[in-house]
């Protein structure tokens, strides 16, 4: 007889052998490394979630933060992944325009339950056809540049769900998109206990985080930064 205790059983049960649900991020020189470092240490604490990074080459590779990020595996040895995500920088260029990064992420995105992203790595998603048809979210400052992807929509919110693609904005985003990815994957429970756990309790000095709420001169002043750091995103 199929009692809730027994059902409650046999689900964890399932759960608990259940292959583990796989998380590729990639890497490329020039990267913000908190795009895709927070992801990895909030996934590194959910259950049933295994995370690897991945790079064209599996060679040390720079970020802007000044230290170096040593991917897992290259293009040659990546192991299949259930999610894609692509991390953003501050000038994703040259990603965006290196045909075999693009094939690789296009092949990889193909076979990912899901596509996924944080700041400017949408951009990266979109220059490989893998948004096209669908709504994202990006840094606030770099928004204008998806104007040359006329399938891609861009939403201004922190966190934007279509379908199988979930994309996060500017940096901090990506561990507002982590609890939602795995809320989405897992359940909100499992996200709650990842969010209490890590206390992500953001109490920020001060209310200038988005371009809504910060003075204009200060917004002015940062796009113009952003323009300078990326100029041919820009032209």
């Amino acid at each position: 007889m199929m009692t809730p205790a027994n059902l409650k059983r046999d689900v964890l049960g399932v759960m608990m052998n259940a292959a583990p649900i796989t998380v590729g991020i990639f890497l490329y020189p020039g990267m913000t490394m908190l795009d895709a470092y927070a992801p990895l240490q909030m996934l590194a604490f959910a259950q049933g979630i295994e995370c690897f990074t991945f790079a064209k080459t599996a060679l040390p590779l720079p970020c802007d933060a000044g230290v170096d990020l040593l991917p897992n595996y290259s293009f040659a040895d990546c192991p299949s992944m259930d999610i894609l995500l692509v991390a953003g920088g501050g000038n994703p260029y040259q990603a965006m325009q290196d045909e075999t990064t693009l094939a690789f992420l296009r092949q990889v995105g193909s076979q990912a339950q899901y596509i996924t992203s944080v700041c400017t790595g949408a951009l990266i998603l979109a220059s490989a056809g893998l948004l096209n048809g669908y709504q994202t979210t990006c840094h606030w400052a770099y928004k204008e540049v998806f104007k040359r992807f006329e399938q891609v929509e861009v939403v201004d919110q922190r966190v934007v769900i279509d379908r199988n693609h979930i994309s996060g904005g500017g940096i901090t985003a990506g561990l507002d998109f982590t609890l939602t990815l795995v809320a989405k994957l897992q359940g909100a429970a499992a996200a709650q206990v990842l969010q209490l756990l890590l206390e992500y309790d953001p109490q920020p000095p001060f209310d200038c985080g988005n371009p809504r709420s910060a003075a204009p001169e200060l917004v002015a002043g940062v796009q113009a930064e952003v323009h300078k750091l990326a100029a041919e995103l820009f032209a």
